[in-house]
């Protein structure tokens, strides 16, 4: 595989993107981890600890994952988090304790965020410097496959209630669509990493290569997706419906089209332009649940939720790969993965807190306003051009 050839999308590409797929059917169904949450009765409160201690487990493996990937290479990689996420899984039903929960939560944060990260690692390698954007969303395209999926499996899961047959059915299911990610790509003939790439590469890397206000970027997109992954369902409990399907039926549909249709974007009008869109567009997306109050109000604040993942994340990622040399890739896509770890630690923590004192309609306020001015501050720093130069760089997969 070499960035030199101007075939991206071969077959091997496909069996990854059928991967990166599975492990979001797991990813997405965990949305409903709130169900479980109230079904041992914790607290929205409680929940946001929850997933973001989750995070932070995700956040101090991140400067190790990056070198790991770079030194043992994607094959490897792919399975070594794929299975602790399963076995992680299979044993959440016997833990009820907090302590126990967010221990779990971690290994399964931190392993999911690793298989993704060299999800998107392999795209980026996969990819000639001038098409590495447009790699990365096409890959994206089977996570969201996996968030159409997942979430209607969850919905089937639990629709008698939560009941305790329902909770192992649910984490068994999430437990099998993971492991079958990581045997997805076993037969592989993916190249090796470099053994020589310290695990220590991501500090010196980062404070050497840092990419700019493109990581804040990063943190807030991040923070702003908490908002729909972790409390849409206690939302729509809230406003006194169930069933949150139509949200991501909407979502994932519109997010491959824009995707699809609009591939070549990053090349024809600039990452930095996508970036500052799709931000503006998300912010919008979220301040539309204002008025939401039954599930068929969810269509239109899905629709532009996911334009605004969509143009946002594979630019967002490459602009802050592209700062790091061709064989530290590893190191600087888990830079951009990590900041959106921050992103979802504020938005656990923040967000969570925020709906217990003051309900649901502060948040979205605050989080689109969140959105526009951290696009604004980016195009105001960048000064952005319509065109912007490509990367001319070699990003051959070192080894």
């Amino acid at each position: 595989m070499t960035s030199s050839s101007n075939r991206v999308y071969t077959p091997q590409y496909f069996q990854v993107l059928v991967g990166g797929m599975l492990t979001m059917i797991g990813v997405s169904m965990a949305y409903h981890f709130g169900e479980y949450a109230a079904f041992l009765g914790y607290s929205k409160a409680d929940l946001g600890w929850i997933m973001a201690i989750g995070s932070c487990g995700s956040l101090i493996l991140r400067p190790f994952a990056g070198g790991w990937i770079d030194r043992v290479g994607c094959r490897f990689a792919f399975v070594g988090s794929a299975l602790p996420a399963a076995a992680a899984n299979l044993l959440l039903p016997f833990a009820t304790s907090f302590a126990a929960i967010s221990a779990l939560r971690v290994l399964i944060a931190a392993a999911n965020a690793t298989y993704l990260a060299t999800v998107a690692v392999y795209a980026s390698h996969a990819a000639p410097p001038e098409r590495r954007a447009e790699s990365l969303g096409t890959v994206g395209i089977g996570g969201f496959v996996g968030m159409w999926i997942g979430p209607a499996i969850g919905d089937a899961i639990f629709r008698d209630g939560p009941t305790p047959q329902a909770m192992r059915t649910f984490f068994v299911s999430i437990a099998v669509v993971t492991a079958l990610a990581g045997i997805a790509v076993l037969n592989l003939r993916l190249p090796r990493g470099n053994g020589r790439v310290p695990a220590s590469a991501f500090f010196r890397l980062a404070r050497t290569s840092w990419p700019g206000t493109i990581v804040l970027v990063s943190v807030v997109f991040t923070a702003m997706l908490t908002i729909h992954i972790t409390f849409l369902e206690r939302f729509a409990h809230d406003r006194g419906f169930d069933d949150i399907r139509y949200f991501f039926y909407v979502y994932a549909p519109t997010a491959i089209g824009i995707r699809i249709v609009f591939r070549r974007a990053p090349q024809v009008i600039g990452r930095r332009r996508i970036c500052v869109v799709g931000m503006g567009v998300l912010g919008v997306g979220t301040l539309l649940l204002i008025p939401v109050r039954t599930e068929w109000h969810l269509i239109f604040p899905a629709l532009l939720t996911a334009i605004g993942h969509a143009l946002v994340f594979p630019s967002m990622v490459d602009l802050t790969a592209q700062a790091f040399p061709p064989e530290h890739r590893g190191v600087g896509t888990s830079l951009a993965l990590g900041a959106g770890d921050i992103g979802f630690i504020i938005g656990g923590v923040a967000w969570g807190h925020l709906i217990e004192k003051r309900g649901f309609v502060p948040v979205f306020v605050i989080g689109a306003a969140a959105s526009w001015l951290t696009a604004l501050l980016y195009a105001w720093r960048r000064r952005l051009e319509l065109r912007e130069p490509v990367p001319t760089d070699s990003t051959s997969l070192a080894a």
